[in-house]
This record gives structure tokens, sequence and C-alpha cells, in this order.
């Protein structure tokens, strides 16, 4: 139990960075706005720097940033559902292990006797 949670505290912390990167990308790239009511001097310049190289970064991060939060969002999904429940007690838990070597030995059972039939 313990490792999962470690990957969920580890899932968790991944994601706590991919937000911080992707506002970082955002500060970074984004496009000053001006507005009127702000501006102490009367000058309005609209720095414009590679504006299509830029606008195709911005994409691209934006597709990449976007991927690696949804794909991590999954996995902390999937970490959570696969915790046992707060109903599930140590005795619960043995016993479903005993259930699943049990059914996984009757299965190698079933394949064996197959097998010996094909012989």
């Amino acid at each position: 139990m313990a490792d999962r949670l470690s990957q969920l505290q580890d899932a968790v912390n991944m994601q706590a960075e991919n937000f911080c990167n992707s506002i970082g990308i955002l500060t970074q790239f984004s496009k000053p706005s001006f507005f009127a009511e702000f501006e102490k001097s009367g000058s309005k310049s609209s720095p414009s720097v590679n504006g299509i190289q830029n606008d195709q970064q911005n994409e691209d991060h934006i597709q990449l940033f976007s991927q690696l939060i949804a794909r991590t969002a999954k996995d902390i999904d999937i970490i959570i559902d696969s915790l046992p429940s707060e109903e599930s007690t140590p005795e619960l838990q043995v016993s479903k292990k005993q259930e699943n070597i049990l059914k996984k030995i009757f299965i190698l059972y079933k394949k064996a006797k197959i097998n010996k039939k094909l012989i």
C-alpha cells in the first residue's frame, strides 16, 4: 500500500510541476496587453518579434502541456482507483489475494490438462 501511496504522491507532484511549468511558459510567450486607462505615458508601442514563429511555439507548448496534464490526471485517477477502499480490512485483502491465487492455479491446471490431452 505504501508503494501505491508513493506513486500517488509522485504523480501529484508531477502534476503540480506541470501546472507551474505551463504557467511559466504562458508568462514567457504571452503577448503583452495594453490598457489605455493604466498607461501613464502616451506611447502604445506593440512589440512584434517573429510573431508567426512565436505563435507556432506557443501552440506547440499548449499541445505539449495539455497532453502532459491530461495524462498525469489519468494516472492519478488510476492510482486512486487501485487503492483499497475504507471498508477493506487486512483480513479481507488477504482473502482476496488467496482467491486470486486459487483462480490462477485453477487456470494453470486447466491449461495443463488441455496440453496433456494434446500430447
